[in-house]
């Protein structure tokens, strides 16, 4: 067992000094743009493509994203962005190295903005602007569908199938915080459920529907969220905040 107490107040009073930010908007669930589909001859510019998936398996979807800052460090892969779809207004912070979609990836993180390189070069993006990125999803990527401020609506039949093919992707560990019961996420697996669903090591789970968590259980969990028709209210504690994630798993 062990006691978060003091590294999470640390967290909680982290300094902004070299962040450079803009005020995020209130949320709405105007939902996403249209998608379209995906050509053979763009499957071999994917940076992250899917093993063994064809054309038929990915969407492409053009939209509006806005940086609203960066946060800088002098560690690069501590240094990061809050990038913003303005469809929806989910909300990332990416680091460099990672992806945006399939044919995108963080090459750089200033003060200027942000840098994402792809098969056709790179763009910065600076701080408060709005951009149109050309971004590629496999199925895989739409397990979980943002529909405003801490919602998602769950593909069960997408879910079901990642853990047939990656298993959980998931660890955890037994934490006690403020103090209560919870569970820390270890590791997390870039391609299994969790990290479709959003989820990221560190995060720190405290109750499932009002319930507390157990490592054991994050088998349950992920049957839940496959379970047709079924809500998961998920308490998470991430970025010196608590937040409660609602998935609502769509019907067949």
């Amino acid at each position: 067992m062990k006691s978060l107490s003091v590294l999470l107040w640390g967290m909680a009073v982290v300094s902004l000094a070299g962040c450079s930010t803009e005020t995020l908007p209130p949320e709405s669930a105007a939902g996403e743009t249209p998608s379209t589909g995906v050509s053979e001859s763009e499957l071999s510019g994917l940076l992250a493509p899917e093993p063994g998936a064809a054309a038929a398996a990915y969407e492409v979807r053009t939209a509006r994203y806005r940086l609203f800052g960066v946060q800088l460090s002098p560690v690069r892969t501590e240094s990061f962005a809050t990038l913003a779809d303005t469809s929806t207004w989910e909300t990332r912070n990416l680091h460099v190295g990672e992806l945006l979609g399939r044919n995108l990836r963080v090459t750089a993180i200033t003060s200027a903005g942000l840098q994402l390189t792809g098969p056709e070069g790179s763009q910065l993006l600076p701080v408060g602007r709005e951009v149109s990125l050309r971004v590629i999803r496999h199925r895989f990527d739409t397990a979980a569908v943002h529909e405003g401020r801490l919602r998602w609506k769950v593909k069960g039949s997408v879910v079901s199938r990642l853990r047939g093919q990656y298993g959980l992707g998931a660890q955890a560990e037994t934490v006690t915080v403020f103090p209560q019961p919870a569970i820390r996420l270890t590791h997390v697996q870039e391609n299994g459920v969790f990290a479709r669903l959003g989820l990221h090591e560190g995060d720190l789970l405290f109750r499932m529907n009002g319930k507390p968590l157990s490592p054991d259980q994050l088998g349950a969990l992920a049957d839940r969220l496959s379970t047709p028709g079924d809500t998961v209210n998920l308490q998470v504690y991430r970025e010196a905040s608590f937040q409660t994630l609602t998935f609502t798993v769509d019907r067949p």
